[in-house]
């Protein structure tokens, strides 16, 4: 009888999973489906870019040949076509561009330009760096206050991009003749753990050619609060005690 039950219990249990298969079964196809479609999807679009990546290397490394072997408008038609690339090479053929153009033709609208663009594109190290050569490249003409906009994505962080900009603006400060701001940035230049070891000497050097500090003597002098010591009572004497009354003599008897 037990192996009765036993096949019935099997029985109903293997109905009951059929009727489930029958129900959901289109359900895990589709599943599947998606899931083949979407790794094929996915490996399709790696080869793609994998693809793009290899052909903007080839165009960059043709470019770069050219440019060590001095054929700057070679090397400037090569970066060039690299200028919309998505993949990567567009912040690096910028950096290339804005050197090549200032060898070929030395006009530094376009440098600044392809500057820009560089720094646009790419928001790690080479956007930084190209950040810092916009600065230097406009930092004669411009402003204090113009190269304080420019390098604003950098000094709203900290790093060593971040300090090299600041020395940058210490520079400038000095230039305008803000002594004391360019000491501001300079010592705190040289407070900074994260500054290059460069950067640091550099600042140190400028700190020791900087006139002494000014101090105003005519200033109205700030009195210091003073909070006046506790009076500590004297220890108090006793007073003499007074003298006994004197017995009244006795009569003479």
């Amino acid at each position: 009888m037990t192996d009765i039950f036993q096949e019935v219990d099997q029985s109903l249990r293997e109905e009951s999973v059929a009727s489930l298969w029958k129900r959901w079964q289109w359900v895990v196809y589709g599943l599947i489906a998606a899931i083949v479609i979407g790794v094929a999807g996915f490996e399709i679009w790696r080869g793609m870019r994998e693809g793009e990546i290899d052909k903007s290397a080839v165009i960059y490394d043709a470019g770069f040949s050219a440019r060590e072997n001095n054929d700057l408008a070679a090397a400037r038609a090569n970066f060039a076509q690299l200028e919309t690339d998505k993949t990567g090479f567009k912040a690096l053929s910028g950096h290339m561009l804005a050197g090549v153009e200032k060898d070929l033709t030395n006009d530094m609208t376009a440098v600044e330009a392809h500057l820009a663009s560089a720094a646009a594109s790419d928001t790690g190290v080479m956007g930084d760096l190209a950040t810092l050569k916009l600065a230097y490249a406009k930092a004669d003409a411009a402003t204090l206050a113009d190269l304080e906009k420019i390098l604003k994505p950098l000094l709203d962080r900290t790093g060593p991009s971040t300090a090299m900009a600041k020395e940058l603006i210490g520079a400038k400060a000095l230039a305008e003749g803000d002594v004391e701001r360019a000491r501001t940035e300079f010592e705190a230049l040289a407070l900074d753990l994260e500054a290059p070891r460069g950067v640091q000497a550099r600042v140190q050097q400028a700190l020791a050619t900087l006139p002494a500090r000014k101090v105003n003597l005519d200033a109205p002098s700030v009195p210091v609060a003073t909070t006046p010591a506790p009076v500590t009572p004297a220890p108090t004497t006793p007073a003499p005690a007074a003298p006994a009354p004197a017995a009244p003599a006795q009569a003479n008897q």
